[in-house]
């Protein structure tokens, strides 16, 4: 349930601060006065999209936060998935939108996306628009109604799960095809070029070093020159210091504190000797016959040629290599593959159609069931001699949702044939097939508040005092909020909020504020005439005490 709902700097509103309890609640207001509005901000809590335009102007920022009293199972669950713990049975949603276009999202403190509030808000409040009976005309949304209406909703996304797996092996198999007959075409090709591949023996990295190889015996004389220099120096070197390091042993004897610098001396003779060493090993080691010159410059020739054919690099014709051994592999093994394939993609289509046949008989005892409740309701929307069919059908293929068609029929009157209610049904019959529909589907599903947006639209009269009346009844069991410009719908409420605009500071302003007593009558007295004459009060007051309100 809906407790609170706070709004600060968003399009025309600058704080607003509104309580809300169970029961049923209405919000009336003229044309324009902002309504709509309020209904942005409560659907931004709930993951609709933002954009900076919604930031008042003048403002660096504008903020949303409503406080929920939740118990229902399903929101438990999303939030245990989610790690947000719930203390005392409260959700505190806060969404912040600043002018640069960043946004802040979170529930009870902890950040979420925008999708992630969006599944909440499915689970706390069902929003009816006054546009959302063309929905009706839908038919996946007909679909998810009849499913929601069973609980079946968790066999149906069983069902596409099966379908997507299905088409994921019709693709694979299709590749697979396409790859065969590919490989087919080219299999000479790629054969010579495998052969070729093969006998380079590549190796990622074995043109570098061939690189340096090559410089290394092109500069071998200067190397030999430089390194017999280094040696002579070094073989000195060695000399100079094991006699320092004597002498130093010598002067130790009278002074002890010179040990540190023969000990270091001894470290230098060592090292300078291991060096002398391996000069001399280099030194001796820098002799190529020319004909270990001339392999290595095939090689590097090799690699270039295969490199500058195959891609460009190594790494690229290791590619290659591997892909033409892969396709050759495939063409030479496909009949094998493809029955392979085959045969798993007809063990998941039998099992999808068992699947697709299983959510067929359960949409149709649905449909039977569901089209009853709602053919009840319609009588009490003022529909009294209106015929109501939910007509489940199979398809000739099964699709991402199943293998039945679902299509709502409707005879108006006594004496109609049943026609598609896109076809028969006008504006005022649609919104109460959708009243009828959320009351029959929501009622007692936990969801906790329900909102209605001038779904009473094209109606007036003894269907709007119906109307009023279900949503009453309704909010015995679950918490009813209606922005309406009906009358009959209104003064049923048991709270009664009034949307306004005001001017402060040379600036438009819209503002919410509950009414009661005088002020109620006077709302209710301009939503049956237009204006506040003697009559209309007097009706007011009879409508509202005949409403125990």
């Amino acid at each position: 349930m809906l407790e609170s709902l706070s709004v600060r700097s968003y399009v025309l509103i600058d704080h607003l601060d509104i309580s809300f309890s169970d029961g049923f609640t209405v919000l009336t207001g003229e044309t324009g006065s902002g309504k709509s509005i309020m209904l942005g901000a409560l659907s931004l809590l709930l993951g609709a999209k933002a954009d900076r335009e919604a930031v008042r102007q003048g403002e660096s920022s504008a903020e949303i936060s409503g406080v929920f009293s939740v118990s229902s199972p399903a929101v438990m669950e999303w939030a245990e998935a989610h790690g947000i713990e719930i203390d005392d049975g409260s959700l505190v949603i806060r969404r912040l939108i600043k002018v640069s276009g960043r946004q802040v999202y979170t529930v009870n403190g902890s950040p979420v996306t925008v999708r992630e509030g969006e599944e909440l808000g499915h689970l706390l409040v069902d929003v009816s628009s006054q546009h959302a009976h063309q929905s009706l005309l839908r038919q996946d949304v007909l679909r998810r109604m009849l499913d929601e209406s069973a609980s079946i909703g968790r066999e149906a996304l069983v069902y596409h799960d099966e379908y997507i797996r299905v088409r994921a092996l019709e693709k694979e198999k299709a590749e697979a095809e396409e790859n065969i007959r590919k490989a087919s075409e080219e299999a000479d090709y790629m054969r010579f070029a495998l052969s070729e591949l093969d006998a380079a023996s590549l190796k990622v990295g074995e043109e570098e070093e061939l690189r340096r190889d090559i410089e290394v015996m092109n500069s071998a004389e200067f190397l030999r020159e430089s390194l017999s220099s280094a040696v002579t120096e070094m073989r000195s070197a060695s000399s100079s210091l094991s006699e320092a390091m004597d002498t130093i042993r010598k002067a130790a004897r009278k002074d002890q504190r010179l040990t540190e610098f023969s000990d270091r001396a001894e470290s230098l003779s060592i090292e300078a000797d291991d060096i002398l060493l391996s000069l001399r090993d280099h030194l001796s080691s820098i002799d190529f016959p020319e004909s270990e010159m001339e392999e290595k410059n095939a090689r590097l020739m090799q690699i270039q040629r295969i490199r500058r054919r195959f891609g460009g690099s190594i790494e690229e014709a290791i590619r290659r290599r591997d892909e033409y051994r892969k396709r050759l592999e495939d063409a030479e093994n496909g009949e094998s593959l493809l029955a392979s394939l085959e045969k798993k993609l007809d063990k998941e289509r039998a099992q999808l159609i068992e699947k697709a046949e299983a959510l067929l008989t359960a949409r149709k005892k649905a449909a039977l069931i569901l089209e009853k409740r709602i053919e009840e309701r319609l009588r009490k929307l003022g529909m009294a001699s209106a015929a109501f069919s939910i007509k489940v059908e199979r398809a000739a293929e099964p699709g991402p949702d199943g293998i039945d068609s679902v299509s709502f029929l409707i005879a108006p009157n006594k004496g109609e044939k049943l026609s598609p209610i896109q076809d028969t049904a006008s504006g005022g019959e649609l919104s109460r097939i959708m009243l009828a529909l959320k009351v029959s589907i929501r009622s007692g599903s936990g969801v906790g508040t329900m909102l209605f947006d001038e779904i009473d639209s094209g109606i007036g009269g003894s269907v709007a005092n119906a109307v009023g009346e279900e949503m009453k009844a309704l909010s015995v069991s679950e918490q009813v909020i209606a922005i309406t410009h009906l009358p009959q719908i209104a003064s049923r409420a048991s709270r009664h909020y009034l949307v306004e605009k005001t001017e402060k500071d040379g600036r438009t302003i819209t503002g919410i504020r509950e009414v009661s007593a005088d002020e109620r009558v006077k709302e209710i007295a301009r939503l049956l005439s237009g204006e506040t004459s003697d009559l209309s009060l007097e009706h007011a007051r009879a409508l509202l005490e005949v409403q125990g309100n």
